[in-house]
């Protein structure tokens, strides 16, 4: 690639052709139809990538619509000593969490949309919302829209003691909630929009037992356009299920990996499911999912994979969940920020709530190899991954002379089949996080107790950022991450998670900028019906229709405060006939 001029990546919205090729300072990695556009900026350091953009500026098309997003995300662990929001840090750490709906993003320009995920919050936010709703200057995100999945479940139960229960174990639990700030001035609740469903974990005597924390609950904006509706932006929180992740990693009588796929596809499915029944799923909707989705590393002998990551790469699964859902466009899950291996996720569970992180080696590592990025930014950009937590342990293995098969955890995915040894006591896991030491888990502030210790505790990449969007809307979509992807923030402490952000210039192109491929499933996991298993009749007849979502008072600043209580990489796989019985499980 040859040098260019760092010049701002400066698309504004409706912006004209000339205006784009006007625009340089990129160099451009192609591959077929699409490319990624690396921005060089004038400064040593990370640079920002613009996903799938053109391959060329002259064949950039003619009219761009464009969104300045920030996500914020933080499981909050059920602490009750955060006594306020004003208490919690901004984005990256940076400033107050206010700090969130102003502050521009990284290029400098402001901000359009700002969404705030609070998983397993104690949390009343009635006395912030106010206060920021009733300043004596209009802020640019003058709209808050606010929603809690108690209340959610509270006004969609015509069940009054399963009402009262929610309550109860809301109390006891947590909640989740979650902040929607935008400018009124562009956007607009599109008040059909709505969603809400329960995902159950546990089951008493065959009753799902209710738990607020597990849910998912979301709003959508729209972007009126010259010609009528633009496009649909919805924003939802979610806190997914983890009994079943957790018992797949600890069977010994099936793949792990497999068994915490279907798990976390089921759940996608009902979220997909439900979507589609509130006629969220059209060509013009994007839907934004974020929350602890409680993906977890596994380990296999010679393997360390990411749930999730698997997940997305899966086009048998991706066609299940998606499968017997009348008039469902073609489209598929994706996440916001690509990773090309699970060695680049970073940490976001399970950590001390009163020990910092720190990155060890690997900013002083990066100095070594780039001495003139050591007063760059780069440092405080690199964040504690699964790629250290596994190559310290191999280094460390390798010292002592123990642990041999720690040596042959492999860098690329493979797709054997675990072996057929029991996993107690969180095995190879736990004997990973042995070989550590106990100075490096200090050092990372990584929680290891090891007389309760069990697989899911491993260090994860557990609060991220995925969408569903029909393939003709993905084709017409570009990215660009004015911060290089997700950031961490290790000095928020008082959970065993750390709060995550991500900035997110959107791009929406009147033309397609590439051609998707549609899924071809090696095989149906659908043709027994393992995918779809009924819902708890008991919930879904007041949830299908989502009437709280039309009851439930929202907060903005232009009315009364009124907020209430309280690209994936294609990959078949060849599985065997075995598989398939992963799924038949019990209804949740």
């Amino acid at each position: 690639m040859g040098n260019t001029s760092g010049i701002d990546c400066a698309f504004r919205k409706n912006c004209c052709a000339g205006a784009v090729d006007r625009t340089v300072g990129f160099e451009y990695i192609t591959e077929g139809r699409s490319s990624d556009v690396v921005r060089l900026n004038e400064s040593p350091g990370t640079p920002t990538r613009c996903l799938s953009l053109p391959t060329s500026l002259a064949d950039a098309p003619k009219q761009l619509q464009e969104y300045r997003l920030r996500f914020y995300n933080f499981n909050m662990g059920n602490n009750s000593d955060f006594r306020s929001v004003d208490e919690l840090s901004g984005p990256g750490g940076r400033g107050a969490f206010c700090d969130a709906l102003s502050e521009a993003l990284a290029d400098g320009r402001s901000l359009d949309v700002s969404f705030a995920t609070f998983v397993e919050t104690r949390l009343n936010f009635t006395n912030w919302v106010a206060k920021y709703t009733s300043g004596d200057q209009k802020p640019r995100l003058d709209s808050l829209l606010t929603q809690s999945a108690r209340r959610e479940g509270s006004l969609s139960s015509r069940n009054l003691v399963r009402s009262f229960v929610e309550g109860l174990a809301a109390s006891y639990n947590g909640n989740l909630k979650s902040m929607l700030a935008f400018c009124s001035d562009e956007f607009r609740e599109d008040k059909s929009g709505g969603l809400f469903g329960r995902l159950t974990e546990k089951q008493v005597g065959g009753v799902p037992v209710p738990n607020p924390k597990k849910a998912f609950i979301g709003r959508s904006l729209v972007l009126p356009s010259a010609t009528g509706e633009g496009i649909r932006l919805c924003f939802v929180s979610c806190h997914f299920p983890i009994t079943q992740i957790a018992a797949a990693l600890e069977d010994p009588l099936q793949d792990p990996l497999e068994a915490a796929k279907i798990a976390l596809a089921k759940t996608l499915r009902k979220v997909l499911r439900k979507a589609h029944q509130r006629s969220l799923t059209d060509e013009r909707t994007i839907i934004f999912v974020q929350g602890d989705l409680n993906s977890r590393t596994v380990l296999r002998e010679g393997e360390v994979n990411d749930v999730l990551l698997e997940l997305l790469e899966d086009e048998s699964l991706q066609s299940a969940i998606q499968q017997q859902l009348d008039d469902l466009p073609a489209g598929r899950w994706r996440e916001t920020v690509s990773h090309d291996s699970v060695h680049d996720l970073p940490v976001t569970y399970k950590f001390s709530n009163k020990k910092m992180c720190q990155t060890g080696n690997s900013p002083a590592r990066r100095r070594a190899e780039s001495p003139k990025s050591e007063e760059s930014s780069s440092d405080h950009e690199h964040y504690l991954t699964i790629g250290d937590v596994m190559s310290k342990a191999r280094s460390q293995a390798d010292q002592a002379d123990s642990a041999p098969e720690l040596t042959k955890v492999k860098t690329t995915k493979t797709t054997s089949t675990t072996a057929s040894s029991k996993r107690t006591e969180g095995g190879l896991y736990k004997r990973t996080l042995a070989t550590l030491g106990q100075e490096w888990l200090d050092n990372w502030g990584v929680a290891f107790k090891q007389k309760d210790f069990r697989s899911f505790r491993f260090p994860s990449c557990a609060d991220r950022v995925i969408y569903w969007a029909s393939d003709a809307l993905y084709d017409r979509l570009s990215w660009e991450l004015p911060r290089g992807g997700y950031e961490l923030n290790h000095s928020q402490l008082g959970s065993d998670h750390r709060p995550v952000s991500l900035e997110v210039i959107l791009r929406v192109s009147e033309e397609s900028v590439r051609t998707s491929k549609p899924l071809q499933p090696a095989r149906s996991y659908m043709t027994e019906g393992y995918l779809s298993e009924p819902e708890d009749t008991s919930m879904s007849e007041a949830e299908d229709g989502l009437d709280s979502c039309e009851a439930t008072p929202r907060t903005v600043a232009s009315s009364p405060p009124a907020f209430g209580h309280g690209e994936a990489r294609s990959l078949s796989r060849r599985r065997s006939e075995s598989d398939a019985s992963c799924l038949a499980s019990d209804d949740e």
